[in-house]
């Protein structure tokens, strides 16, 4: 009995503190450093939240003025500039749908017809499917004109891909005296001989997309790629090399991509003395103004100026016009 009272006592005890401390908390000067400390904190947030949304709607009305200004400037800008010319956009590193439809809305209003939506697949330079590659491209060489056993997978497989979709056309250097060693030694079977090399790489999966007439110029429409930048530099430094030999056919490649990225490819083509040399890029070309610069861009390199445009050290915004 006298344990069981003394645990009563105890437990009162302990009651009656925590109500004083309670009190003492709830009330007074400790009352008010607590709430008021709070409700300084509280109402910081509060200005933070609104600034931030105020920020918000002013980069919003920005960005939808930026994006007015340049459909309303689009048609001065680039009216004319591209009539009649057959053009191919090839997708790569995975872009956004919106960017490769701006780029080929902007194709259209410089008077292109956009005959090709390509998309140039991961297994292109997938490290994995070396062999499979070097398989494939021995099959498909004698088909190929303008490579030999000297040629590269890569090679041959980029050649593949321009004969299959601009017929009739054969790399500097061949005639049609060369298509008498392939499956069509006709010429008038052009159409049938890039029919078959296009669905030999769209079953191979490296490839993806139609095109509805002969093609004379390529947009290479690029995403951001892989996050690790070794691979991305990998991927950038082979399709650099295949925009390279789809230059042997047409003075009209160029490259659009999103901001500046280590090892992207835009950098891979600056980089290459070949590349870049051949190959137009515009960095930031998939935003609302690089958008209107990638047409002038592809009418610059038929003019015969291959330049690289965009924000950074030695590109313009806009192509100059020539002389």
């Amino acid at each position: 009995m006298m344990k069981d009272f003394r645990y009563h006592v105890v437990s009162l005890i302990a009651v009656f503190l925590a109500l004083a401390v309670g009190v003492v908390l709830g009330s007074g000067p400790m009352r008010d450093a607590l709430v008021g400390d709070l409700s300084d904190q509280i109402a910081s947030l509060e200005q933070e939240a609104e600034s931030a949304r105020a920020d918000a709607d002013a980069a919003m009305a920005q960005t939808t003025t930026a994006q007015q200004f340049a459909d309303e400037a689009a048609p001065a800008l680039l009216s004319d500039t591209l009539t009649g010319v057959s053009v191919a956009t090839v997708e790569v590193a995975q872009p956004a749908p919106e960017d490769g439809a701006g780029v080929r809305d902007r194709l259209v209003q410089a008077g292109a017809t956009v005959a090709g939506e390509i998309v140039i697949e991961e297994a292109w330079a997938d490290p994995d499917q070396t062999a499979f590659r070097s398989s494939l491209a021995s099959t498909m060489a004698p088909n190929v004109v303008g490579v030999d056993a000297e040629s590269s997978p890569s090679a041959v497989l980029s050649h593949a891909l321009a004969q299959a979709l601009m017929p009739g056309l054969l790399p500097p250097g061949s005639t049609e005296a060369d298509l008498a060693d392939t499956d069509f030694p006709d010429p008038a079977n052009a159409a049938e001989r890039s029919a078959l090399l296009l669905d030999l790489l769209v079953e191979a999966d490296l490839v993806s997309g139609t095109a509805t007439e002969p093609i004379e110029s390529y947009v290479f429409v690029a995403g951001p790629g892989a996050s690790d930048e070794d691979a991305r530099a990998e991927l950038s430094g082979a399709l650099a090399a295949t925009a390279v030999i789809l230059a042997e056919y047409t003075p009209g490649v160029a490259v659009a991509s999103g901001p500046d990225a280590p090892g992207d490819l835009p950098s891979a083509v600056q980089n290459s003395p070949d590349a870049s040399a051949v190959v137009a890029t515009v960095v930031e070309g998939t935003d609302q103004y690089g958008q209107i610069t990638v047409p002038l861009a592809v009418a610059q390199a038929f003019a015969g100026t291959v330049d690289h445009y965009g924000p950074g050290e030695g590109r313009t915004l806009v192509p100059r016009p020539q002389p």
